[in-house]
C-alpha cells in the first residue's frame, strides 16, 4: 500500500511540476531582432543634461555616410579620401562614420596591432555583410542606390546627393553634459516630426573618435605599410545598443517632439580620447528588415 501511495504522491509532484512550467512558458514574449536594446552597463540615472549648448538639423535632410573599412584593407584609405571630400562640399550635412570589419579589421602583429574593431560594428555587418561584400565599401542613410544597398566608393557622392535632395521627415537636436568624477555622459535627443511617424521609429546615439594614428595598410605608397595614419570618424561604441530605443509604439502627427535621455558610462580601461571624439545621434526604421533606413542624423563635439 505504501508504493501505490508514494507512486501517486510522484505522479501528482511531476503532474504539478509540468504544469507550473507550462504556466511560466506561456508567461514569457518571445522578441524577434533586432533587439532595440544591446545590454549596457547601467548609468546613474540621477545625471542631468545640464547643457545649453546644442545642435540642430535645422529643418534640412542630413546623411549618414557609413565607410566600412580595416587597417589591413590597402584599397581603403583612397575610399576614405572619397568620403572626406563628400563631407566638404557639403558643411554640415554629412555625419561619418567608420566601421571596422571583418578580416581586414583583425590585428596582424608586428605591424597591424590596434584593434578597431567593436561589437555594434560586427552587428551591423552582420546584417548589412558589408565585409563579405569585400572591402572598401558603405552605406549612404541605409538605402538602396541604383538597386544596391551596399555601395563602392563611386557611388557614394551620387547617393548622398540623391539624399540631401530629399525633404527630411524629422528634426533632430542634440546636446549632452559629461561628468569626469563617474566618466558619464548624459545627451539629450529631441525629435520632431516634419510628416506623420510611423510607430518603427527607434533612436540610436553612438560615440566616434577622431585622430587616432595608428597603423594602415595605403596600396597608393611603397612601401603599403604606413605608420602614423590618421584614422576618423572611428565608431567607439553606442550609448544604447546597436538598435537603440524605440521613439513611439505609435503613429505620431506632424509637429509631435519626443525627447529621450540617454546615458552611458565610459568602461573603465578603454585608451579613448575623448576630447577628440564625436556624439551621432540617428533615427531609422527598424522595421525596415532590408535597410533600416536613416531618417535624420546629428553630430555634436564631444565637451568635456
Amino acid at each position: 500500500m505504501s508504493h501505490i501511495l508514494s507512486d501517486v504522491r510522484m505522479k501528482s509532484i511531476f503532474l504539478a511540476l509540468a504544469v507550473t512550467l507550462a504556466l511560466i512558458t506561456s508567461s514569457c514574449d518571445v522578441i524577434e531582432a533586432p533587439y532595440l536594446k544591446n545590454p549596457i552597463d547601467p548609468a546613474d540615472t540621477l545625471l542631468k543634461d545640464t547643457s545649453d549648448v546644442f545642435v540642430s538639423t535645422s529643418d534640412a535632410k542630413n546623411v549618414l555616410l557609413e565607410d566600412y573599412t580595416g587597417h589591413t584593407c590597402g584599397n581603403c584609405p583612397e575610399a576614405a579620401d572619397v568620403a572626406t571630400l563628400i563631407v566638404e562640399k557639403n558643411p554640415g550635412r554629412i555625419v561619418m562614420l567608420s566601421v571596422h570589419v571583418g578580416p581586414f579589421a583583425t590585428p596582424e602583429l608586428p605591424d597591424y596591432p590596434y584593434d578597431f574593431q567593436t561589437t555594434i560594428g560586427d552587428t551591423y555587418d552582420q546584417l548589412f555583410r558589408n565585409s563579405r561584400a569585400g572591402l572598401p565599401n558603405g552605406l549612404v542613410n541605409r538605402m538602396k542606390f541604383g538597386g544596391r544597398l551596399t555601395l563602392g566608393q563611386n557611388n557614394w557622392e551620387a547617393a548622398t546627393n540623391a539624399q540631401l535632395a530629399l525633404s527630411p521627415a524629422l528634426n533632430m537636436t542634440l546636446s549632452h553634459t559629461y561628468y569626469d568624477s563617474s566618466r558619464t555622459i548624459v545627451a539629450t535627443v529631441e525629435t520632431e516630426y516634419l510628416t506623420p511617424g510611423e510607430p518603427d521609429y527607434s533612436l540610436v546615439v553612438l560615440l566616434t573618435e577622431d585622430g587616432i594614428i595608428e597603423d594602415q595598410k595605403d596600396y597608393r605608397f611603397t612601401p603599403s605599410h604606413r605608420e602614423d595614419y590618421e584614422f576618423d570618424h572611428v565608431l567607439r561604441v553606442s550609448m544604447n545598443g546597436a538598435w537603440g530605443d524605440s521613439l513611439s509604439n505609435v503613429a505620431q502627427p506632424i509637429g509631435k517632439k519626443i525627447k529621450k535621455i540617454i546615458r552611458f558610462t565610459i568602461p573603465a580601461g578603454v585608451d579613448w580620447k575623448l576630447e577628440n571624439s564625436d556624439l551621432v545621434a540617428f533615427v531609422y526604421r527598424r522595421e525596415d528588415d532590408q535597410t533600416r533606413e536613416v531618417l535624420q542624423v546629428v553630430k555634436q563635439a564631444f565637451r568635456p
